[in-house]
């Protein structure tokens, strides 16, 4: 037999192969176009940009209301991630343990209500979240509470799901029953087999969990705009006025916001990794 006929032959792409192309294509085109424009000084004499520089992207990251519009995101989302990952894990981890260990149909329904729960930032559109926000706490009860805490108050329930979700397949793919059994074997309650075996092998999934809530709760726009946009201007509410003002400006801020993403990404996918790899 020739080397022709034992070599594999290439099947042809399939749908989904084509589909994942175009949805790389129309995802990265639009932010290679972003980056290019915001490195560059001229792009409307051709099709292509002209004179590449870091001219715009300096002056975002010297600009004190950048600054101060950065700072305010980072706190503000550092908040309602924190928030959401306290009140996600006290309601994720005692159900879901409860429903492997089958403590009773209560147990499920519970677990059944929190699934329910974390489709429902989903079904409201943040644009209701953030005018309900302002008729209640700000317009009914706005003399006595302050709209930042207001803000945590109302973006740490939208960040519920990412937490709720990560860890429900983390405690699944764990085995978290059999580790509360094999406990319960040795004589160990299961507060101590929680504290001095899950928590830990949760740690990983705790801070993945907790950086994709920071990343999500930085890159809020509606409720960020309406909810605070009269008194504190957070980093997407300024990149948005930008647009009218600078537009290489304004590129030039997305692109540093879309690194710092891309900065968080990367080390929840290195720490999902770490934590799934085999000599762990």
């Amino acid at each position: 037999m020739t080397t022709r006929a034992l070599a594999p032959r290439r099947r042809p792409p399939t749908f989904s192969t084509l589909a994942l192309t175009a949805l790389l294509i129309a995802v990265l085109v639009p932010m290679a176009a972003l980056l290019l424009y915001g490195l560059t000084n001229r792009w409307d004499r051709h099709w292509w940009p002209e004179e590449p520089t870091l001219r715009w992207i300096a002056q975002a990251l010297l600009d004190p209301r950048v600054q101060g519009a950065i700072l305010r995101t980072a706190l503000l989302a550092l908040a309602s991630a924190m928030l959401a990952l306290l009140c996600g894990a006290l309601a994720t981890i005692p159900a879901a343990l409860a429903a492997q260990l089958d403590t009773g149909p209560s147990a499920r329904r519970l677990l059944r209500l929190l699934d329910l729960t974390a489709l429902l930032p989903f079904a409201i559109a943040p644009v209701v979240i953030a005018i309900s926000a302002l008729e209640l706490f700000v317009g009914r009860w706005g003399a006595w509470l302050p709209v930042p805490l207001v803000y945590v108050a109302v973006v740490a329930p939208t960040l519920f799901p990412l937490v709720h979700k990560t860890l429900q397949s983390a405690l699944a793919q764990l085995g978290a029953a059999s580790l509360i059994e094999a406990g319960r074997t040795l004589g160990a309650s299961d507060a101590l087999t929680l504290r001095r075996v899950l928590l830990p092998l949760l740690a990983p999934t705790l801070l993945a969990a907790f950086l994709l809530a920071w990343v999500t709760a930085a890159m809020e726009f509606a409720i960020a705009n309406l909810l605070l946009g009269g008194q504190l201007e957070l980093l997407q509410p300024l990149m948005n006025s930008l647009r009218n003002v600078n537009g290489h400006q304004a590129a030039a801020l997305m692109v540093i916001a879309f690194a710092g993403v891309a900065s968080i990404v990367a080390l929840v996918a290195a720490l999902t990794r770490r934590w799934t790899s085999p000599t762990n």
